[in-house]
């Protein structure tokens, strides 16, 4: 379906298109989201990339407005600037939803452009009262499991280790999307692994990439696990991830109340997420989801999730074989 310099997605609605000279950056952009590519079609969204150094003798004057890591925000009255701290560059305008993308790096041109694209759709779906929350999502017999895992607790791991099993289909390995009716809906992305750990992954369909602050990583095709995607489908059980300093590895009952506090931090905050547009239409994440209804709607779904939910906590240890055999016998013994 990929033209030439260009290739069309559609988002649950959201068309966008992304252009470029450099069909590396298409083409390694379309592997990412293959999932949901489309025809050509007129675009929502419309993304724009070039191979060649920022030229910031053409920009305004502009003070900074958010700092992080890995860029520095301007806000202006057309646009918004968004510096890759000299390596790139993406120019937002506002109102359009155009975007441009700057850079003679390859790596960073594909990862501004992956970024651009999360942060379009996330917009777009919040404004659907569809929200994402920072998990692992898996089905098994047409229900949904979530399992909220720490910061760089092993989801992609754990994932494939799932897929392997053959016991679950994959919602998301990073983040699915929540409803107002409770239902997980499909959102599959690309992996990342650490070099080393894609021994057994074909290698049509990985790929080194290095990333702003990570570093190397090897990246794994949607394509691969394409026939494993769950469909749409209700949530039934939520896992609350917790490490442990020891090699033990159980999962026991937990309360709701425990599920709503993480719920609140991996979705109605979004720690975790990529909250790009956010970041860069407010002067912060508080302020954003401090916006009544966006805040609202984002608690609504969580709380319809804990209502139809069995809330457990999946206590995770030292020993990886042994929290993967822990969590495939609770699966294998589940009943809905």
């Amino acid at each position: 379906m990929v033209s030439v310099g260009s290739v069309c997605f559609d988002f649950y609605g959201l068309r966008v298109e992304l252009r470029s000279a450099d069909g590396s950056t298409v083409e390694r952009v379309r592997r990412d989201f293959s999932f949901f590519e489309a025809a050509p079609t007129a675009p929502e969204v419309t993304i724009e990339v070039f191979d060649e150094k920022p030229d910031f003798s053409s920009l305004p004057d502009l003070p900074a407005s958010i700092h992080s890591i890995n860029y520095v925000c301007y806000r202006g009255k057309e646009a918004i600037y968004t510096d890759y701290h000299g390596a790139g560059l993406r120019v937002s305008d506002l109102g359009q939803r155009e975007y441009r993308v700057f850079s003679d790096s390859a790596d960073l041109r594909h990862e501004i452009s992956y970024l651009t694209v999360l942060s379009a759709v996330g917009q777009y779906l919040d404004s659907r009262h569809i929200h994402r929350v920072h998990a692992l999502g898996i089905s098994k017999n047409d229900k949904a499991i979530l399992i909220l895992l720490p910061e760089k607790g092993g989801k992609t791991t754990l994932a494939l280790r799932l897929l392997e099993s053959g016991q679950v289909k994959l919602l998301s390995e990073d983040s699915p999307l929540i409803t107002r009716k409770g239902e997980v809906l499909p959102f599959p992305l690309r992996l990342g692994i650490l070099p080393g750990a894609e021994l057994d992954i074909p290698e049509q369909y990985r790929h080194p990439a290095n990333f702003m602050g990570v570093g190397t990583k090897i990246l794994v095709d949607v394509a691969y696990y394409t026939e494993a995607v769950s469909p749409p489908c209700p949530c039934r059980v939520i896992l609350l991830g917790k490490r442990t300093l020891g090699c033990d590895s159980r999962i026991e009952s937990a309360s709701r109340l425990s599920a709503a506090k993480e719920l609140i931090k991996n979705s109605v905050v979004g720690l975790g997420l990529h909250q790009g547009m956010e970041y860069l239409l407010g002067r912060s994440i508080w302020q954003t989801t401090g916006n009544a209804r966006l805040a609202f709607s984002r608690l609504r779904n969580c709380l319809t999730l804990l209502r139809c939910s069995r809330v457990y906590r999946y206590h995770i240890g030292h020993d990886m074989e042994r929290n993967h055999e822990v969590l495939l016998g609770f699966l294998d013994a589940l009943l809905f």
